[in-house]
C-alpha cells in the first residue's frame, strides 16, 4: 500500500492536478500548501500537506504549539478557549463557576502536555470535517507510517460521530485511538424529510416565499460578491459568535466558489446587495454548512437566519441527503426536527511519552463522564 506525504517542496505536487479522481482534494488543498494557511484562514497557522494513503488523498495539518489557532487544528482552543466562551449557556451559576475553575486549572496542564503538537488527518479546516469511507487496513498503515514520521505528535481525526462514522470510530478504537468528546451536533435526514412538516419549518418557508429578496443560485454569485460573503460570515460567526471560529479570507471564498468546493446560495435585496448567504459542503454523501452569514444589523424580525436555514433544509430534501448541521442554536434546530449526536475526536497516543498520554486520557475521561452528560442535559 502506498503511503506518501506531499508538501510544498514535493516534486509531484504539480502532477496532482492531473488526477481527476482527486480534483476536490487538490483544488482545496493546493492553494493552502503554496501560499500558506493564513492567506485563506486568517486565524490558522499550520503546515498543510496532502497524504496519499492507498486510494485516498487526505488533507492533513501539522502543528506544534500554536495555541491561538482556531479550533479547526487546535485542541487547546476546542477544550479550553471555546469551552470558556460557552459557559454562559449553562443556567446554573454554580456549575458555570465550577467548570470555569476547572478550565482555568486544566489549561496550563494541557499546554504542558503539548496538546497542540499534533497531526490532524482529513482536516479541511472547516467547523465540521466530512469523511469518505476509509478501509481499516488503510487506517492501520497510515497510523504506523505517521507515528514513525512524527514521533512527538499526536494523530487526530476530528469531527467523528456515531451517525455517519460509526464503523470508522470502531476501527480506530481497535487500533488504539481514544475517543475524546468535543460537542453535540444535529442531523436532519433529507432522505426521509419528515422534518419539513414541522410547523416551524412551514412558517420559515412561508417567510422565505414572501420575503423581498431574490434567491441567488451558485452561478448567480459574482466576483464582486466575494468580499460581501466574507463580511456576512464574519458578522455572524466571528463578531456575534466567536473569533475562535475559522476566519475565512476573501481569497478562500473565491477559491471555494470558483472551484465549486462549497455550493453557495444567497439572498439579494432590491439594490443588488447580498443580505444573506449559505454555503454547503458535500462529501461522502453527507452535507454540512460551513458558511452561513447575514446582515446582523437588520432587525431580528426580518428573519434572515430562519430563511437561510429553510433554504438549507429544503436543499437537503431535494438532494435526498443527510444534513449535518453542526452545533450551536440547539433550541432552534430541535424545534425544526434536528436529532442530536455527540461528536468526538479520535486521538492516537501510544507512541508518546507517558506524561502526555495521561493528560489526554484524563481529558477524555472528564469529558465522557462530565462533559457529555452536561451537553445532553442542557441540550447544548
Amino acid at each position: 500500500m502506498r503511503i506518501e506525504r506531499i508538501g510544498r517542496d514535493h516534486p509531484g505536487l504539480q502532477e496532482l492536478h492531473q488526477h481527476t479522481r482527486w480534483r476536490m482534494e487538490t483544488a482545496y488543498a493546493l492553494p493552502l500548501i503554496r501560499e500558506g494557511s493564513s492567506a485563506y484562514v486568517r486565524n490558522v497557522e499550520t503546515d498543510v500537506q496532502l497524504l496519499q494513503a492507498g486510494g485516498h488523498l487526505l488533507p492533513i495539518t501539522v502543528n506544534h504549539a500554536e495555541y491561538d489557532n482556531s479550533y479547526v487544528c487546535s485542541p487547546y482552543s476546542t477544550y479550553v478557549r471555546y469551552a470558556q466562551e460557552e459557559l454562559y449557556l449553562l443556567k446554573s451559576r454554580l456549575l458555570r463557576k465550577t467548570l470555569g475553575a476547572v478550565l482555568g486549572g486544566i489549561g496550563p496542564l494541557l499546554k504542558k502536555a503539548k496538546i497542540d503538537q499534533n497531526v490532524h488527518l482529513n482536516n479541511w479546516l472547516l467547523s465540521t470535517n466530512l469523511y469518505e469511507p476509509i478501509e481499516p487496513e488503510v487506517l492501520r498503515e497510515l497510523t504506523r507510517r505517521l507515528t514513525g514520521e512524527f514521533p512527538g505528535h499526536a494523530l487526530i481525526f476530528r469531527s467523528l460521530n456515531p451517525v455517519t462514522n460509526g464503523e470508522m470510530m470502531e476501527a480506530l478504537r481497535r487500533l488504539g485511538y481514544i475517543l475524546v468528546p468535543s460537542r453535540q451536533v444535529y442531523f436532519f435526514d433529507g432522505r426521509s424529510p419528515d422534518y419539513l412538516r414541522k410547523k416551524n419549518n412551514i412558517w420559515d418557508r412561508k417567510l422565505l416565499e414572501k420575503a423581498p429578496y431574490d434567491l441567488v443560485e451558485h452561478d448567480g454569485i459574482q466576483p464582486e460578491d466575494y468580499p460581501r460573503i466574507r463580511e456576512l460570515y464574519d458578522l455572524l460567526y466571528i463578531e456575534k459568535y466567536s473569533p475562535i471560529n475559522p476566519q475565512f479570507t476573501t481569497a478562500y471564498i473565491e477559491n471555494a466558489h470558483r472551484q465549486r468546493l462549497i455550493h453557495m446560495r444567497g439572498l439579494r435585496d432590491g439594490e443588488g446587495v447580498l443580505q444573506g448567504v449559505v454555503g454547503c459542503f458535500i462529501r461522502g454523501g453527507v452535507m454540512t454548512v460551513p458558511i452561513v452569514g447575514y446582515n446582523t444589523g437588520l432587525p431580528q424580525r426580518t428573519g434572515l437566519y430562519r430563511m437561510l436555514m429553510s433554504m438549507v433544509l429544503q436543499e437537503a430534501a431535494e438532494r435526498s441527503m443527510l444534513l449535518h448541521l453542526s452545533s450551536g442554536a440547539a433550541h432552534f434546530k430541535r424545534l425544526r426536527g434536528g436529532k442530536p449526536a455527540i461528536e468526538y475526536s479520535a486521538v492516537y497516543l501510544r507512541h508518546l511519552p507517558a506524561g502526555r498520554r495521561v493528560v489526554w486520557e484524563l481529558l477524555s475521561f472528564l469529558l465522557n463522564r462530565v462533559g457529555v452528560p452536561i451537553m445532553r442535559r442542557y441540550r447544548l
